[in-house]
């Protein structure tokens, strides 16, 4: 007793102690020369400095520390109180609407327009203040076939006009609505949720953190790296419950707004590395900045950051996200407001375009929760878990689509055409299988201690059957993937789940990692160390179930490899709650015809490799390969036939021309066709 008694005195003197630092830090400015010094501490440095000065708050140590380095901060405040307390004296500050005043409109405007506006309380903070949001759509209160459109606000809460925007926006939506054909429109095709306040406790007492002193934008899970005052990842009840809330919608479209500087920020923030989805991401959100006559800027460009609400949507989940830095003046909120409602009017107008589409259980006719990788991009999507309806943008195109959940046999389909005005249409009905694996993306860090950003591999490759192509965990960096919800991995007879590791030429050696088990939010339960491929156990360590499995390298690598630590390619789920399940990995299910069979190898290559493949009868062939984008790539062919007898043959892929990156091949042989990831790596 006495034991749990110290534990609870020491956990709340860590808590006041973070608190306490959180409240010693300064205000300063740096000159552009001092940002790989920042990163270096990890230190919180306002965005939308775009080449400029830095603006970064600054612990005493922190600044004994740049100063050692041959800077010299320049203190603006000598706390965030005392800049908050300058700020509450400027004129016009009483125009920001309260926490209060907020909550009791969304709750009236609600009352007053009950066939379009719904509030939802999302979850409560800290000091038990809603995190209330209010859902605009026609026929609000069913889930319908719609793409969904998400406005955050205050994140860091004393950037006040950033949750002024999703309040005024839900406000007018009801205003307008039946009486303004457009703003009618926007309604009755989407669903659209303005969320003023990520962070109230923040918001009411004026300061840039929670009550924990943890600054939320740095505690999502994609790229975490305890920035921020974070503990660790989704370590903050505000960003469970905006984790939770991402769970349940697939969103489509989404802005957090921030202040201040006038700019739209697109991903990385933890990365210079150029995102899968590049192409659209950048056309979307140009637009956007367009409408709003802001800049548009690479957040990486900008600062680096870990742990963002931007990397998260986009990178675990793969809705598109943006950054919108806009102006921290009472005075101009209407102005402000006025400049970003056309931006948020042609999101609201675009997120039907791209790819639109359901999954369902081809023996009920259910719908699925489930992936959709699309023409090879690393960043899957998630159809909707109540109706499986999946709205993603993409650029005008032919796309090739590949539809798995647990448990069942994954399905391509090709040529899905999308132009604009004329969303791409596409249904999946899934055959029940065998093999289940990782679903999704928990949380991640690739760790990179020295910033080389030379990592090759996104997280997202560990999702799936095997297939050679891995996400490398980085010099001592970590995964939680999350098998889904149903099913989860249970102790049965034997080992209960197998972890592989890609072995290929550029990364031949097995490598050792540990495993633990446990919740989204912890995993403590060691489950084993090993090296290389290896099976575990549940009931080594005394568990009985997890959905989520934490694998952390412990192979001392090299961080700044292309592959750094260890190369995670799946895990194969081999007792499982699935009432249904048999675990025969899908690799093995006899969707071919007897006899055929294709094999890449190096893979992943430097400029060639061979495709190799056994015809078991004479067949016509077409051979094809594309890039991420879905593109048809024209070189790199040595050979290739209309014709050919049964037997073995061989392709001769010459990447030399082409970039460095992720390349798909399609095989089709008669009626069969088989395509699958090649990684070039120069």
């Amino acid at each position: 007793m006495k034991s749990h008694h110290l534990l609870a005195i020491l956990i709340a003197a860590l808590l006041m102690s973070l608190i306490a630092q959180a409240e010693d830090r300064g205000v300063y400015r740096l000159p552009p020369d001092a940002r790989q010094a920042l990163i270096e501490m990890k230190a919180t440095v306002r965005h939308g400095s775009l080449g400029g000065d830095f603006i970064a708050e600054l612990t005493p140590e922190q600044v004994e520390k740049l100063r050692s380095w041959g800077f010299e901060p320049d203190q603006l405040f000598a706390s965030i109180a005392e800049e908050m307390e300058v700020f509450r004296h400027l004129g016009g500050t009483d125009e920001f609407h309260t926490y209060d005043q907020m909550r009791n409109d969304f709750y009236a405007y609600a009352a007053a327009h009950p066939d379009i506006a719904q509030v939802v309380a999302l979850g409560y903070s800290i000091e038990n203040r809603e995190l209330f949001a209010m859902k605009i759509s026609d026929n609000v209160a069913v889930e319908e076939d719609e793409p969904e459109v998400v406005f955050w606000g205050n994140i860091h809460g004393n950037e006040y006009t950033g949750g002024e925007l999703p309040y005024l926006y839900a406000l007018y939506l009801c205003n307008e609505y039946g009486s303004n054909p457009a703003v009618t429109q926007r309604v009755n095709n989407n669903e659209i949720w303005c969320i003023p306040m990520i962070n109230p406790d923040g918001r009411v007492h004026g300061q840039r953190n929670n009550m924990n002193g943890v600054d939320l934008n740095r505690d999502f899970g994609y790229q975490w790296d305890g920035w921020g005052g974070s503990w660790y990842p989704f370590s903050q009840i505000e960003t469970r419950t905006v984790r939770e809330f991402c769970l349940a919608s697939n969103i489509t479209l989404s802005t957090t707004f921030h202040c201040s500087g006038d700019v739209v920020f697109y991903q990385w923030g933890y990365s210079p590395k150029v995102a899968p989805d590049y192409g659209v991401i950048f056309r979307v959100g140009q637009r956007y900045a367009n409408a709003a006559t802001y800049a548009f800027e690479n957040s990486w460009a900008d600062y680096e950051t870990h742990g963002e609400l931007l990397d998260f949507v986009y990178g675990s989940q793969g809705g598109l996200c943006y950054t919108v830095e806009v102006s921290s003046s009472s005075s101009m909120v209407n102005q402000t407001f006025a400049r970003n409602q056309a931006g948020m009017n042609i999101f609201c107008d675009l997120a039907g375009e791209g790819l639109h589409g359901s999954v369902m259980d081809a023996g009920t006719g259910q719908p699925l929760y489930a992936a959709v990788w699309i023409s090879g991009s690393a960043i899957p999507s998630y159809t909707d878990p109540e109706l499986g309806d999946l709205h993603r943008l993409v650029l005008p195109g032919a796309y090739n689509l590949k539809v798995w959940a647990n448990g069942y046999v994954p399905q391509t389909i090709n040529g899905v055409n999308v132009s604009y005005g004329a969303p791409g249409q596409f249904q999946a009905a899934l055959q029940l299988g065998t093999g289940e694996y990782a679903f999704m993306v928990t949380s991640a860090n690739q760790e990179d201690p020295n910033n080389s950003h030379n990592n090759a591999t996104h997280p997202a490759y560990a999702l799936g059957a095997p297939d050679g192509i891995p996400a490398s965990l980085g010099s001592g960096g970590f995964i939680v993937l999350d098998m889904g919800e149903g099913h989860e991995i249970v102790n049965g007879p034997g080992n209960d789940f197998t972890v592989t590791e890609a072995i290929f030429a550029q990364d031949p050696n097995p490598e050792t990692y540990r495993v633990y088990a446990g919740d989204a939010y912890n995993q403590n339960s060691l489950i084993g160390t090993a090296t290389g491929t290896a099976s575990f156990d549940l009931e080594s360590a005394g568990v009985n179930s997890t959905r989520y499995l934490k694998i952390v390298d412990a192979s001392g690598s090299s961080p700044n490899l292309r592959f750094a630590g260890m190369d995670l390619d799946a895990v194969t789920v081999l007792n499982s709650a699935a009432p249904s399940a048999t675990h025969e990995p899908i690799s093995q299910i006899p969707v071919a015809p007897e006899g055929f069979a294709v094999s890449v190898a190096p893979n992943p290559f430097n400029a060639t490799t061979t495709i190799r493949y056994q015809l078991p009868v004479a067949s016509q062939i077409k051979f094809e390969i594309f890039d991420c984008s879905g593109r048809r790539v024209e070189a790199g062919l040595t050979r290739m036939a209309a014709w050919q007898e049964a037997g073995i043959h061989e392709l001769r892929f010459n990447g030399s021309s082409l970039a460095s990156g992720i390349y798909i091949y399609r095989l089709e042989a008669g009626a069969f066709a088989a395509s699958a990831k090649m990684m070039l790596l120069k």
